[in-house]
């Protein structure tokens, strides 16, 4: 699948929960998911539950994907980035 990815990184729970808010928080309701390098793991990126189970096997793995707007992402992501 052809899509831009933004390569992030969370480390702490807070950082999840921050990381959530931002995007929940952003006023679309564009669809972010959070997916692996080889793309066979993904989540719900807006979910906290899900955000935090793919934190425990995938922290330097992770993309984030908006499947509405390709390369859409709000302007607080920077802070995650890698």
């Amino acid at each position: 699948m052809n899509h831009t990815r933004a390569h992030i990184r969370l480390f702490t729970h807070a950082q999840a929960i921050e990381f959530v808010s931002l995007l929940n928080a952003d006023g679309t309701a564009d669809k972010y998911i959070l997916e692996t390098g080889d793309t066979e793991y993904c989540v719900d990126a807006r979910s906290l539950l899900g955000v935090l189970y793919f934190m425990t096997d995938h922290s330097d793995d992770t993309y984030l994907v908006n499947k509405t707007h390709d390369g859409v992402y709000p302007g607080g992501i920077t802070n995650f980035r890698f």
